[in-house]
């Protein structure tokens, strides 16, 4: 079981795992590419959405570690994402259509992302989350490390965090 680091830095090796999770699960279901960027970009370079789903999803290592993945889906993307998912047009999507097409998505990447780096399947993947978001400005700037994902729609962020 590769395992978060604690510190400042999230381990190259499961960065990779990440992205190549996110960049299945987009491409395969989806038909979205992200690009995932090597590092996030500077503060000058940031753009973010008004307006986003952040979905979270938890995992417990066979010690009982929790490991929180958050991440934020700017609203057009999770909406072309429902509206192709669901395959109705994207004025019919309702709320909790949208939020639950994101906890899919979540619950996607998180199973792909454990397959990855628990192949023996020791670890458990809780129940994906979901909401809207503002202020993610803010959270990214607070946070230590995230990860970004690029896509047609804006910037995917996500936050790797042991859970407390």
């Amino acid at each position: 079981m590769l395992k978060v680091p604690q510190g400042d830095r999230m381990d190259v090796t499961y960065r990779k795992h990440l992205n190549a999770a996110a960049v299945e699960v987009f491409g395969t279901m989806y038909f979205t590419p992200v690009e995932l960027l090597t590092e996030p970009p500077c503060e000058e370079e940031r753009r973010f959405a008004e307006e986003y789903v952040q979905t979270s999803i938890s995992y417990w290592s066979p010690g009982g570690d929790e490991t929180r993945l958050d991440f934020y889906f700017p609203m057009e993307l999770a909406s072309t994402i429902a509206e192709g998912f669901l395959g109705i047009e994207i004025e019919d999507v309702r709320e909790a259509q949208l939020l639950d097409t994101m906890r899919e998505a979540g619950n996607m990447i998180g199973g792909n992302l454990l397959g990855r780096i628990d192949p023996d399947g020791k670890s458990r993947l809780g129940i994906p989350r979901a909401s809207r978001a503002t202020g993610v400005a803010e959270v990214i700037r607070a946070a230590g490390d995230v990860q970004a994902f690029l896509s047609d729609y804006g910037m995917i962020w996500v936050l790797v965090k042991d859970a407390v």
